[in-house]
């Protein structure tokens, strides 16, 4: 199925910004679980890991509109350096996000998608 005008590239968006936070949250976790948190280890890892659901649901949809996912691209990475601006920098990714799927789906509904 041919995609609408701009939906392809959307999803690519909302993928790279999949993929950069399953890296945030992985290496947040990572750092967690060394400070000696382990059940906010287990926690940001289990965000982790449902990021890679989400990822693999936009790969999915880009191939299904006979697209080209980009796994090339990565956004910037934040990192904190204590838990309260981990929590932070995670808090603001998501923000982003739910903005670009909030303007992702003006667009789809726009175009008919």
């Amino acid at each position: 199925m041919k995609a609408k005008q701009g939906v392809v590239d959307l999803l690519n968006k909302l993928l790279t910004e999949e993929l950069t936070v399953i890296n945030q949250y992985f290496l947040h976790a990572k750092m967690c679980k060394n400070w000696g948190y382990d059940r906010l280890h287990h926690h940001v890892l289990d965000r982790s890991y449902g990021e890679m659901k989400d990822a693999k649901e936009v790969i999915d949809r880009i191939l299904y509109l006979e697209g080209l996912p980009n796994m090339q691209r990565l956004g910037t990475v934040k990192i904190g350096e204590t838990v309260p601006e981990q929590l932070k920098a995670d808090l603001d990714k998501e923000k982003s996000m739910v903005k670009m799927l909030t303007e992702g789906i003006q667009h789809c509904t726009k175009v008919g998608d």
